[in-house]
């Protein structure tokens, strides 16, 4: 560690500028730093006096916080040759400090997931009770008390896709989408609520740019290709299906589309599972109706 004059100096002036934002556990760790580079530092002269001034100012700006004055109601004071000691002391000082705080953080994140709970039980009592705009009174005060818990808005879609409410549900899923955008759940999810509202063609290029972006997935290549299928693009159908089986060999739904496209382009049910060195010595015959 380097513990010459102009790096403690820094220290202290650290642990000051800590205090000026009311932060006063970083303010202890780098006074308790700062101490630490004292002992056995070769530091004499002129910039040791200096630096024992600079220390004796931070230790009592230290002290006059109400958090320090609560915990060591006789104060603490700097002086030379017991450096050791006194960042010691400021150490456990700042270890119980930070315990203290990370309780206190528990028992709070406790504390509103319980309110958060209650809340969103509540609005799924009024969707049992086919009562709609009271369960979104419940949700929408959910997600302005506690929209930033990870997870709420997937969790409040799907309650509201399941009781029928798509356009409610799709809402809550694009908001997921934009608040967390690296969590995939919600993009199956909205996909599934355009499908519902007679928006497939959106909801392919959802399903698209979610494969090119988290990589295969079988739900979703299914899906891809049983649209693909509705709209005869067999090649597209059998290019999906087939990415759905290389994630799932045992997919049922992948193998089953994977054959209703393989009969169209190939002629042949089990024609995709030909390799492709065999399959290059005829050209492959799109069947159209």
């Amino acid at each position: 560690m380097d513990a010459s004059p102009k790096h403690v100096r820094e220290q202290i002036a650290r642990s000051k500028f800590y205090l000026q934002r009311k932060d006063v556990l970083r303010s202890l760790r780098v006074l308790a730093q700062a101490l630490g580079m004292l002992v056995g530092a070769q530091i004499v002269g002129r910039e040791r006096i200096e630096i024992g001034i600079l220390m004796e100012e931070a230790i009592r700006l230290l002290m006059e916080q109400e958090t320090m004055k609560r915990a060591v109601p006789g104060g603490l004071a700097y002086k030379k040759g017991q450096e050791r000691e006194l960042g010691a002391q400021l150490t456990r000082m700042a270890d119980v400090l930070e315990s203290l705080r990370e309780k206190a953080r528990v028992e709070e994140h406790r504390k509103r997931l319980a309110e958060l709970d209650g809340l969103v039980i509540a609005g799924q009592a009024e969707l049992d009770k086919k009562e709609s705009l009271e369960a979104r009174k419940f949700f929408r005060r959910a997600v302005e008390l506690y929209g930033d818990e990870p997870g709420l808005y997937v969790d409040l879609g799907n309650r509201l896709m399941l009781a029928g409410l798509v356009s409610e549900a799709a809402e809550y899923f694009q908001k997921n989408i934009e608040l967390a955008p690296t969590d995939v759940r919600p993009y199956a999810l909205l996909a599934q609520c355009l499908d519902a509202q007679g928006d497939g063609t959106k909801a392919e290029e959802i399903l698209k740019a979610t494969v090119r972006r988290f990589g295969p997935d079988e739900a979703m290549h299914v899906r891809l290709a049983k649209g693909a299928l509705e709209r005869r693009a067999w090649g597209e159908a059998l290019q999906n299906a087939q990415a759905a089986l290389a994630v799932n060999p045992t997919s049922r739904d992948g193998q089953r589309y994977a054959e209703a496209a393989s009969e169209r382009v190939y002629g042949d049910p089990k024609g995709y599972l030909v390799s492709e060195e065999h399959r290059t010595s005829r050209k492959p015959v799109e069947i159209k109706l």
